[in-house]
């Protein structure tokens, strides 16, 4: 089979600290997998380096968090900036990926159709979450299945966004207090969110295939300095007891008949299935 070229219009990147090469040549080596042309590695925030934070919009109590750590600020930052590239570039649907994420064979032909389709949707989730989900009736973008997310991920490692979803994040994250992959799929009235399904991606954090590649890919650099992982502030007691009685809500309504209506109507409750040759 043939490689599949991205649409017109459109833009792949995946996220790569510049002092992290192996993964660099991790995710090179997973397009040519997916069978995508096109690409293009973007130069990640890096929290170890002199005033690389300068300016960001972490303001505590703002999002769903308190305390950010410097690496998940990072982190956040460095998505935002291919955020901003894709509405700088004016580009109709772009994907992003972080540079640990396991592909399927079939991750190509998904990604350049819905870059093609380009509308429909704000976002979609392209990779697997180890984590029991809530998802709305299934629908079809150009040929792929996918299932509308009801509640946040633990997850954002590989995902496509439309031009208005660009310009919806960056305004939304002027301020923010949330890890990354949360913030992107917070159920909001003006979000259209969406996770493919089955999923076309895996970190290799929970890859059954991790034993088989090199340290540095398997585990984050950024979890390794002490530095940009110290000092995580839960918030007040105010905050905290907020957050909790949140969650609270949220898991009443669903065991008080809001699960058994979804599954009535077509809705699916699980984890969500992977491609055959993706390893979870």
């Amino acid at each position: 089979m043939g490689h599949h070229e991205l649409p017109s219009g459109t833009g792949v990147f995946y996220i790569n600290l510049d002092r992290v090469p192996e993964r660099k040549a991790f995710m090179d080596s997973q397009f040519i997998h997916a069978r995508l042309r096109g690409a293009k590695r973007f130069s990640a925030i890096d929290a170890q380096q002199p005033r690389a934070l300068d300016g960001n919009g972490y303001v505590p109590g703002t999002g769903s968090r308190w305390g950010l750590r410097q690496s998940e600020i990072a982190c956040f930052e460095s998505h935002r900036a291919v955020w901003q590239a894709a509405v700088d570039q004016d580009l109709k649907a772009v994907a992003v990926f972080e540079d640990d994420v396991e592909m399927s064979a079939q991750a190509g032909a998904v990604i350049a159709a819905l870059l093609e389709h380009g509308t429909g949707f704000d976002f979609v989730k392209l990779d697997y979450s180890p984590r029991s989900l809530r998802f709305g009736p299934e629908t079809v973008f150009a040929g792929v299945n996918v299932r509308p997310m009801l509640e946040m991920a633990p997850s954002a490692a590989a995902y496509i966004l439309s031009r208005d979803a660009c310009r919806k994040l960056l305004s939304w994250s002027e301020q923010y207090s949330d890890h990354l992959d949360d913030f992107v799929s917070i159920p909001r009235p003006d979000w259209h969110m969406y996770q493919c399904f089955p999923a076309v991606g895996v970190q290799m954090v929970w890859s059954k295939q991790q034993d088989q590649i090199s340290e540095p890919v398997k585990v984050s650099e950024r979890s390794q300095d002490k530095k940009t992982n110290s000092g995580l502030d839960k918030g007040p007691l105010w905050f905290r007891a907020r957050r909790e009685l949140q969650a609270a809500c949220r898991k009443l309504y669903w065991r008080a008949g809001g699960q058994a209506r979804l599954l009535e109507q077509g809705g699916y409750a699980g984890f969500i299935p992977c491609t055959d040759d993706l390893s979870v």
